[in-house]
């Protein structure tokens, strides 16, 4: 993954970034705003579990994320 890559063009260059996950945030990103990855694979297991049981599914509604997170570097200084 070049996530550490683009974290260090970006406060090289002094661009401020914004990620969608916030574990790009604890590697030294500025900020993120995004679902939790967390909640999506806790989501998707819940599908499964009604495929397995014999769902359709073709009949299982699409859902989206109903809690997004921001999260911000405190620590993060421009170079």
């Amino acid at each position: 993954m070049n996530g550490k890559r683009l974290i260090e063009f970006a406060a090289t260059h002094g661009i401020p970034a914004m990620y969608e996950f916030s574990f790009l945030v604890r590697d030294g990103g500025l900020m993120s705003y995004g679902p939790s990855p967390e909640d999506a694979f806790r989501r998707a297991a819940a599908y499964i579990d009604r495929i397995f049981k014999g769902a359709k599914p073709a009949d299982l509604p699409a859902e989206q994320p109903t809690r997004y997170y921001f999260t911000v570097n405190l620590k993060r200084r421009r170079r």
